[in-house]
């Protein structure tokens, strides 16, 4: 859910200062022209990163760009970011792109306007390490929607490469970019402001699953739904008000057990290719999702614990599920994990905050069933830590009882 010598070859470029360049050695740092004083007017830089066969990361150290506009949220000076030739995201002010891991190209193109500027940027790059395990889906498809049914997303999910550098440096990637409503459950809790706190799942066109812990405000907040760039403005989302908020009457904030609450929409999702519930675990049916299955869990939370941001795109991680026994020697006490807990992760990525209430899925008969919601877990979101999911298969039978008397 993500973590010596360079060659520099220079671009020659017609504004007024030349910047950029194509960056090729094993690791190196980069940065924006006069680095950390401000940078000039007019500028239009790109800097190519090839991932020559290898696994590439880029992590931006500083960031400091003018910032966007009051008025319309559009970037006068920005980074864009580009993998595979797909755009990844704008970014200015202080809203910085984080860790790029890839085995694809990368393009970052920097601009300036004509007025106002900022100490600009820095980034580190380095290149190597070694795939521990990759699981294949099938590209993205395009399929309408069965009504009544459930899991079954019409844009397929692509695959999330869980990658581990090479062991001795010790460095590892969490989570990567979503393929734009391939997770069509997924919901954003926002305040009025539009400020993001926890992610759920929708399971039918009225109700939603979240963590007890989120608490929204009813008379306030939202459920957003369709969404997939939070910080884009341009996308069809359903900004929905909050009916009822039905939390598990035994959730305890000391123990965060039974973490699990069901959001009544005061209006009826409209479902799509965009908006689509997720089928509920079976009851007791914890023999379908086994220690070491692949899942993987989404949310636009924190990409590590010292991010001052949320991401703008929502992002993805495999993580395979992990047996309550070894749940509680990772945390250290018999007690801390219940029943109602499913642990997940210690692999080399994992949930962060902001991703609270927001889905853990695995696939069962070719649907994607959700088994967990995102509860709690280190507040460091170490990677090698497992983090910890409300159990749905355990408490699905107070999902049906309260949405069947509600």
């Amino acid at each position: 859910m993500l973590r010596l010598l360079c060659c520099l070859v220079l671009v020659s470029y017609t504004a007024a200062q030349s910047c950029g360049g194509t960056f090729t050695g094993s690791s190196g740092t980069v940065a924006s022209p006069s680095h950390p004083n401000s940078y000039a007017n007019d500028l239009d830089c790109e800097y190519v990163f090839p991932a020559n066969g290898q696994l590439l990361q880029i992590t931006f150290n500083s960031f400091q760009l003018e910032a966007a506009s009051s008025w319309t949220g559009s970037c006068y000076d920005s980074v864009t970011v580009f993998d595979g030739g797909n755009r990844v995201g704008e970014y200015c002010g202080s809203d910085n792109p984080g860790t790029i891991t890839t085995r694809s190209d990368v393009s970052i193109v920097f601009t300036s306007d004509y007025s106002v500027v900022g100490a600009g940027f820095s980034a580190s790059y380095s290149r190597g390490g070694a795939i521990v395990t990759t699981t294949t889906l099938p590209p993205p498809t395009y399929a309408p929607i069965v009504p009544g049914s459930c899991g079954t997303p019409a844009i397929q999910p692509r695959s999330s490469e869980m990658l581990r550098y090479d062991q001795a440096q010790g460095r590892i990637v969490n989570g990567d970019d979503a393929t734009p409503h391939s997770w069509p459950w997924q919901v954003s809790l926002q305040t009025s402001t539009g400020w993001h706190y926890c992610g759920g799942s929708i399971v039918n066109n009225e109700w939603v699953v979240t963590a007890a812990h989120c608490d929204p405000t009813i008379s306030s907040d939202y459920v957003i739904l369709g969404e997939h760039n939070k910080g884009g403005g341009t996308e069809s989302i359903q900004r929905l008000r909050i009916a009822t908020k039905i939390c598990h009457p035994q959730y305890s904030s000391n123990t965060i057990d039974y973490d699990i609450c069901l959001l009544k929409l005061a209006t009826p999702a409209v479902l799509s290719d965009k908006v689509h519930p997720v089928c509920l675990g079976n009851y007791g049916d914890e023999g379908s999702f086994p220690a070491g299955m692949s899942c993987y869990t989404s949310g636009w939370g924190k990409t590590s614990a010292s991010s001052s941001n949320t991401p703008d795109i929502l992002q993805q991680a495999m993580i395979p599920l992990i047996s309550t026994s070894q749940c509680q020697s990772a945390w250290g006490s018999v007690n801390t994990i219940t029943d109602r807990m499913i642990c997940a992760g210690a692999d080399g990525a994992t949930s962060c905050m902001g991703d609270s209430g927001g889905p853990l899925v695995c696939q069962k008969d070719g649907a994607w069933n959700l088994v967990g919601v995102v509860s709690w877990g280190s507040s460091q979101c170490s990677t090698s830590t497992p983090a910890v999911y409300a159990r749905v298969t355990n408490l699905r039978q107070w999902l049906d009882t309260t949405m069947a008397n509600n």
